[in-house]
């Protein structure tokens, strides 16, 4: 289940017809979906990859309960971090291939050259090489603005990539200021139950809770949560990640009873749409359980903490690195607390 994880567009948005990919995508996600035409090449969703730690024979797993650790690697971890450099880097340079190909056959404010430029700034921002991809997508937003226009859909899109690249890049309040513009914009131009829109707001909330500004994130998660219920299915997935955000925020702003029961919400709602055995209901348990013990609610901690390890030994098996955690943890956190 995603928490406030960072994604972006690949692509600029095309023009027309119904959104282009998943426009709602999980928890705060970092993009503006826009309408598309016909293109030659569909649009990925991606998650920037949190690059592995250098080192010579151990690598960093994350594991239920939010807790990481330090494992030994079947293989040299420095080849693997090579060898993943050396594809991203292949990428880049066909990705540099095609912007090229388009700019001389089709010149500089053809909407495939844009994109072309686009796909090159994701490449970058993915690679953790902030300052290239930001120049690029500043050039990009005044240029699709004075080719397209400023309210086209494709610079909603430009403007919330470079507002993402902002945020990953340390410039937190330059990306909300573009943030709340964009979901200005989206409302008004794309209407209040666009997909577009719910994804602007999400991806304003997320900043909003990593800026300190703790009640304003509250309010528009809670808004988000709401829009999701009203507009998806009711069992979209993309709304139980909303409420996963939500959860996380009334825990920053020490909302404690409303982040309990959100969490409490999210179990119930994971095992009815994904089943018991999925690792999202494992992971909910594993969150809520954890939030029981934090509380002073020791003794209900425990027995969920109990169930965490009884599933991830039938589902994961007993030596798997969230068993071991789910035992460790259960160690840790006796039935009374301390004294």
């Amino acid at each position: 289940m995603a928490r406030g994880k960072k994604t972006k567009r690949r692509t600029i948005a095309r023009q027309g017809g119904e959104p282009v990919g998943a426009d709602a995508a999980p928890g705060a996600v970092r993009e503006v979906p826009a309408p598309a035409v016909e293109a030659p090449a569909p649009v990925v969703e991606e998650i920037a990859p949190e690059r592995p730690e250098r080192t010579d024979r151990t690598v960093t797993q994350t594991i239920f309960g939010g807790e990481d650790a330090e494992l030994p690697d079947p293989q040299d971890a420095k080849a693997v971090v090579a060898k993943m450099d050396a594809e991203a880097e292949e990428a880049l340079a066909k990705l540099r291939r095609t912007f090229e190909l388009s700019l001389e056959q089709r010149g500089p404010d053809d909407a495939s050259t844009l994109r072309a430029r686009a796909d090159i700034a994701m490449a970058l921002w993915q690679m953790g090489r902030l300052d290239e991809a930001i120049e690029i997508e500043e050039e990009l937003v005044a240029d699709s603005t004075r080719v397209l226009g400023p309210e086209h859909p494709e610079v909603l899109t430009a403007r919330a990539n470079l507002a993402s690249s902002y945020w990953t890049a340390g410039r937190a309040e330059q990306a909300i200021e573009i943030e709340e513009a964009v979901l200005a914009d989206a409302e008004r131009i794309l209407g209040v139950d666009s997909l577009a829109t719910l994804t602007a707001r999400a991806n304003l909330a997320f900043s909003y809770s990593t800026t300190g500004r703790k009640a304003d994130a509250v309010d528009m998660q809670r808004q988000v949560v709401a829009d999701r219920e009203r507009v998806l299915e009711p069992d979209d997935p993309d709304t139980l990640d909303a409420r996963a955000n939500l959860a996380s925020a009334c825990w920053s702003a020490d909302l404690v009873d409303e982040a309990i029961e959100t969490e409490e919400r999210i179990l119930d709602e994971s095992r009815r749409i994904h089943g018991a055995d999925h690792l999202d209901t494992l992971q909910a348990r594993a969150a809520l359980a954890s939030s029981y013990r934090i509380t002073g609610r020791m003794e209900d901690g425990v027995a969920l903490q109990d169930v965490v390890i009884a599933e991830s030994e039938r589902l994961l098996g007993h030596d798997h690195p969230a068993t071991v955690a789910a035992r460790k943890t259960r160690d840790l956190n006796p039935v009374e607390p301390p004294q």
